[in-house]
């Protein structure tokens, strides 16, 4: 059942591209965002069964969202959980082979927790900040959290709409999914959602991102 939801939503990837290539770049838009939904849908999925009780949304909507924005909910966290994710193990990664490059390893995860707490140097801050992933997981949860997607469904669904889009939007939209889905391919899951300030975080906790506390 996981696996055709993720088929789903790459059949649907694919057929966004070809009415963007055939200039009916309206009923793309739609498609793309129904294909970035399916791949919430698969996020939700995969979250559930692999740990029944986990927290899958962070509550970007509230509490009356609908299927649509419970899917753009769970896809936006889990990608922005991941992009950081795999930031910060590549980024220790190379400081562990530095420091253990001419004597004895020791057990990764040990040194880990020993390094707590962990502070991006000013160059490993510049690599992350150029982090295509990262980039992506930005843009997306940006149009999830104002309502581009949902804006962007709709403009190609109905002729009168408040917001219009340029082909290049459209193309645009299409690049971010398929980079989401090459996301997927290597992501994992965890049970509980990425922490956002103004979203999900409790008041009065800081976020550290980058040596700098926001509240």
């Amino acid at each position: 059942m996981i696996s055709k939801i993720l088929t789903n939503a790459e059949r649907l990837i694919s057929d966004a591209e070809f009415m963007h290539a055939g200039k009916r770049s309206r009923s793309a838009a739609t498609l793309i965002v129904i294909a970035l939904e399916q791949l919430g849908a698969f996020v939700e999925a995969l979250t559930k069964e692999t740990y029944p009780d986990a927290e899958v949304y962070m509550g970007i909507f509230g509490d009356r969202a609908n299927a649509h924005a419970r899917r753009q909910d769970a896809l936006a966290g889990h990608v922005m959980n991941y992009a950081f994710g795999a930031f910060h193990n590549r980024t220790m990664g190379k400081r562990y082979a530095i420091e253990f490059k001419d004597k004895s390893p020791e057990d990764f995860t040990a040194w880990l927790l020993r390094k707590q707490p962990f502070h991006f140097t000013d160059d490993e801050q510049a690599d992350q900040r150029s982090c295509p992933d990262i980039k992506a997981a930005h843009v997306l949860m940006h149009f999830v959290r104002t309502n581009v997607l949902k804006d962007l469904r709709e403009y190609g669904l109905y002729e009168h709409n408040a917001r219009t889009f340029t082909e290049k939007e459209i193309e645009q939209t299409i690049e971010l999914a398929a980079r989401v889905r090459a996301m997927l391919e290597k992501s994992w899951v965890i049970p509980e959602p990425f922490k956002l300030v103004g979203v999900n975080m409790p008041e009065g906790m800081t976020f550290d991102l980058d040596g700098k506390r926001l509240m």
